[in-house]
C-alpha cells in the first residue's frame, strides 16, 4: 500500500540555504534597492510639504522621480517577498531551526526599511490632488497598479506625517511582528503530552481526528492544558497586538475616527454593510449548523457532541468500502479527477504540483499545526503546506489548499500590482475547490455509505464555516471592543470565548472549548486582525460561484478563470456584480447561499435515516 504520509516539498528551486549564492544575491539587490529608494525618498519628502498644492506641468520633475520609485520598488518586493516565503516555510517545517528564524527576523527587519523608504512615496500619493494621482497613472510602468493606488487614496483623512507614519514602521519589526513571531515560536517548540508520550502541538491536534472518541479526547484535553501553561503569555501577544492598532487608530483618528474594523474591511476589500449583512443572514441560519453537529452526535452514537468530536471520522462500519485511511497519491488523484470535471488545465495542474513536490504534508513532531498556500515571487510558483494523515478531511483540506494555489497560477502573468488579492476573494478559490471535489464524490458514489462519507464531510464544513468562523468573530468583536478601555487577562479572555460558543453552538455540544483564544494561532497572526470572516464569505460566495456551473455550461470555465484574475484589481463587490450580477450588501444573495447549505445538511440529516 502507498504511503499515508504525505511527501516533504521542494524548495530548493529559489535557495539551497541562507548561505548560498542566490539568497547573498537577492540580499545585496535589496539592499541596494533599498538605498535607492531612500535617495528618491529625499527628494519626495520635500514635495509632501506642499503635495495638496501640486501641479502640473510645474511637478514634472517630481512625478517622474515618484515614477522611478515605484519601478525600484516592484523589483525589491519581489526580491523580499522571496526571501521571507522561504524562510516561512523552514520555520513551518521546524519550529527549531535556529538558522530560518533568524533569517525569518532578519528579511522582515529588510522589509520594514523597504516600507520606511516607500512611506515618502506613499503618503505623496496620498496627499497630491486628482490631476497629478491620474498623471502618475497614465504611463506603462505605473498603469497597472491604478486600483491600489486609487484605493490608498481613499485614506487620505487617516494619514499621518512622514515622521509619524515612519516610527511606526519601524517600531512594528519590534512590536507587533515580535508578537506574531512569539505565538508561532511557541506553537512550534512547545511539547505536548498525550497519554503519557510528548509530541508537538501539530501531531497532537491530528490525533483529534483519531477514530477512536478516547484518543480524540486526551489530544483535545493535551492541547488546552499545553495552552494553559502558556496562557499568560499567549493573553500578552493578544492584548498587546490589540493594543498597538488600538493606539494606531486613535492616532489616526485625527480628521475622521477609525473604528477596529475599518482595517480589516479595507484589506479584505469589503464594505461593512456588505459584512453586516453576511453575519445578520448567518445568525438567523445558525440552527442549520447546529442541527448538523446534532447529526454528527446521532451518526457517531454520541449522545451530545464535545469539541474533541468535531473532528471526528466518520465509523469504518458505515461505508461500503470500509477504507478509514487515504493514501496521498489517491487523494491526489482524486483531486485531479475531479477538477478535471470543471477544466483539462485544472487536472495538470495538480498533477504538476505532485509532480514538482510542490506540497509538504509530513507528519513532523516541531512542525507548526494548520494549513496553508504561499508562493514564490520571484518563479510565481505555489506552495502547498499541511499534515497529512489520510483522513477525508485532510482529503478537502489538500484541496482547498490546491484550489488557493490554482488561483495564484492562472494569476502568474499579471502584472505585480494585480497579483495580490483579499482574503475574502481567496477563499472563493480555496472553498470552490473543496465543492467541486464534494460534488465529484458525490456523483461517484456507487451506495448510500458512500453518500454518506461525504454528507458527513460536508456536514464538517457546514459547523466549521457556518457556526464556528462565526463564533471566532463574535469572541474577535467582543475582545477588541473590551480591549479599548483595558487589558484583558486569560480568564476573562476564555469568558468571551465561552459566551461565544455558546451563542453559536447553542445546546448542540456538551461543553465549550474555552481555550480556544489560545489554541487558535490565527488570534495571534501579526499582519492583520480578524482573519475568520473572509472564510464564511468566501463559502457562501463560493457556492454563488458553483451555482452558475450548470446555467453556463461549457463557458463557466473560461468565466470562473476570468473571476479570479479580477480578484487583484476589484473589490469584492465589483467582481459580484460584474461576474454573478448580484448586490452583496442585499440580503437575498445570501439568503440563496444559505439555502444551498440547508440543502446539504437535509441531504445528511435524510441519510442518518
Amino acid at each position: 500500500m502507498s504511503a499515508i504520509t504525505g511527501p516533504a516539498w521542494d524548495l530548493s528551486t529559489e535557495y539551497q540555504g541562507f548561505t548560498d549564492e542566490v539568497w547573498k544575491k537577492d540580499w545585496a539587490e535589496s539592499e541596494q534597492a533599498i538605498s535607492q529608494l531612500e535617495t528618491f525618498g529625499e527628494k519626495i519628502s520635500q514635495a509632501i510639504l506642499h503635495a495638496e498644492s501640486l501641479k502640473l506641468p510645474d511637478a514634472k520633475d517630481i512625478l517622474e522621480t515618484a515614477r522611478q520609485a515605484h519601478a525600484i520598488a516592484e523589483k525589491v518586493r519581489v526580491l523580499i517577498e522571496n526571501m521571507y516565503t522561504f524562510a516561512s516555510c523552514r520555520t513551518s517545517v521546524d519550529g527549531t531551526d535556529a538558522d530560518a528564524k533568524a533569517a525569518l527576523t532578519s528579511v522582515q527587519s529588510l522589509w520594514a526599511k523597504t516600507e520606511q523608504a516607500l512611506s515618502p512615496l506613499n503618503l505623496l500619493l496620498k496627499l497630491v490632488p486628482e490631476e497629478f494621482a491620474t498623471a502618475y497613472l497614465d504611463h506603462p510602468d505605473t498603469k497597472s497598479s491604478a486600483f491600489l493606488v486609487q484605493r490608498e487614496r481613499t485614506l487620505r483623512p487617516h494619514a499621518l506625517s512622514l515622521a509619524e507614519e515612519d516610527l511606526i514602521i519601524a517600531l512594528g519589526v519590534d512590536g507587533q511582528t515580535a508578537w506574531g513571531n512569539l505565538y508561532d515560536n511557541l506553537a512550534g517548540t512547545v511539547p505536548c503530552e498525550v497519554d503519557g508520550k510528548m509530541v508537538g502541538l501539530a501531531k497532537a491536534a491530528a490525533l483529534q481526528e483519531d477514530a477512536d472518541r478516547a484518543t480524540r479526547e486526551k489530544a483535545y484535553r493535551a492541547i488546552n492544558r499545553t495552552w494553559q501553561g502558556h496562557e499568560e503569555s499567549v493573553a500578552s501577544i493578544l492584548n498587546a497586538l490589540s493594543g498597538w492598532r488600538h493606539t494606531v487608530y486613535r492616532k489616526r483618528s485625527h480628521t475622521k475616527a477609525v473604528h477596529f474594523m475599518d482595517s480589516p474591511l479595507h484589506l479584505g476589500r469589503l464594505e461593512k454593510e456588505t459584512l453586516d449583512t453576511m453575519m445578520r443572514v448567518t445568525e438567523q441560519k445558525k440552527a442549520i449548523g447546529q442541527s448538523v453537529v446534532k447529526g454528527a452526535g446521532k451518526l457517531l452514537k454520541i449522545d451530545k457532541m464535545a469539541p474533541w468530536d468535531l473532528f471526528a471520522p466518520l465509523p469504518a462500519d458505515v461505508t461500503s468500502g470500509g477504507e478509514t485511511k487515504i493514501p496521498f497519491a489517491k487523494a491526489i488523484q482524486l483531486i485531479k479527477d475531479a477538477f478535471g470535471s470543471i477544466d483539462g488545465s485544472m487536472a495538470d495542474f495538480v498533477q504538476m504540483m505532485a509532480d514538482n513536490n510542490w506540497i509538504e504534508g509530513q507528519v513532523l513532531d516541531k512542525k507548526r499545526p494548520g494549513a496553508y498556500c504561499t508562493g514564490f515571487a520571484k518563479s510565481r510558483t505555489p506552495r502547498v503546506y499541511m499534515t497529512y494523515t489520510g483522513g477525508m478531511r485532510e482529503v478537502m483540506t489538500l484541496a482547498h489548499e490546491l484550489g488557493h494555489a490554482f488561483h495564484n497560477w492562472v494569476m502568474r502573468d499579471l502584472p505585480l500590482a494585480q497579483y495580490d488579492y483579499p482574503m475574502t476573494l481567496a477563499e472563493t478559490a480555496s472553498i470552490f475547490a473543496e465543492t467541486v471535489v464534494a460534488g465529484y464524490l458525490e456523483e461517484q458514489a456507487k451506495s448510500d455509505g458512500d453518500r454518506l462519507n461525504l454528507a458527513f464531510t460536508e456536514a464538517k464544513d457546514i459547523e466549521a464555516l457556518t457556526i464556528n468562523i462565526p463564533a471566532r468573530y463574535h469572541f474577535e468583536r467582543a475582545f477588541y471592543e473590551k480591549r479599548r478601555e483595558r487589558q484583558l487577562g486569560p480568564a476573562e479572555l476564555s469568558q468571551l470565548m465561552k459566551e461565544a460558543w455558546q451563542t453559536w453552538y447553542g445546546d448542540s455540544l456538551s461543553e465549550y472549548n474555552e481555550m480556544f483564544w489560545a489554541s487558535k494561532l490565527h488570534f495571534s497572526i501579526s499582519e492583520l486582525s480578524f482573519y475568520n470572516f473572509p472564510y464564511l464569505f468566501g463559502y457562501l460566495f463560493s457556492l454563488g460561484v458553483y451555482a452558475q456551473r450548470e446555467k453556463l455550461g461549457n463557458d463557466f470555465f473560461a468565466s470562473y478563470r476570468n473571476l479570479l484574475r479580477d480578484t487583484g484589481r476589484m473589490t469584492a463587490e465589483e467582481v459580484a456584480t460584474k461576474h454573478l450580477q448580484v448586490d452583496l450588501k442585499a440580503e437575498q444573495f445570501w439568503l440563496d447561499s444559505m439555502k444551498i447549505v440547508a440543502q446539504k445538511s437535509q441531504t445528511f440529516l435524510d441519510l442518518l435515516d
